[in-house]
């Protein structure tokens, strides 16, 4: 549990860090932050996210932290790092389909065959909100499904 606390105090002062810098230092995307649960094709995994991301239309750059503060778990705090190639299905005005491929990494090695992996992306964009399916292999899967916030500029 003093573990999860660390992790998540760490995560709330990036998170609250980084859209100030990445508006004013990196203007060409766009940062989010976002809350949702995750799951495992042959095991269990933490089944709440804390993720953020940072995005344009063509790729995005993000970490998740899976957790279910039950230390009896194995799989109670697991970390994600993943690049993805993003390419828009539908683009209107206001709203965009993505489908996306990239590279992710997994920082829990007990019970995952490969540390790192390919990862599939599938999501929607407002102009504040998105709606993002993640599935990463490791052997298992690791799969999530995440609601962003936007910071806009």
């Amino acid at each position: 549990m003093r573990k999860t606390l660390i992790v998540l105090v760490a995560l709330v002062m990036l998170f609250a860090a980084a859209p100030a810098f990445a508006q004013d230092y990196m203007e060409m995307g766009t940062f989010s932050i976002g809350l949702g649960g995750g799951f495992g094709d042959s095991t269990e995994v933490g089944p709440l996210i804390l993720s953020g991301k940072y995005w344009d239309p063509m790729w995005e750059l993000g970490a998740d932290v899976y957790w279910s503060g039950d230390t009896e778990d194995e799989y109670d705090q697991i970390g994600m790092a993943w690049l993805a190639y993003r390419y828009d299905l539908s683009v209107e005005e206001e709203n965009a389909m993505y489908a996306g491929i990239g590279g992710a990494g997994v920082f829990q090695e007990q019970g995952f065959e490969n540390q790192f992996g390919p990862i599939g992306i599938v999501g929607w964009d407002s102009m504040e909100w998105g709606l993002e399916f993640k599935w990463a292999w490791f052997d298992p899967s690791v799969l999530s499904i995440v609601a962003y916030y936007h910071f806009a500029e």
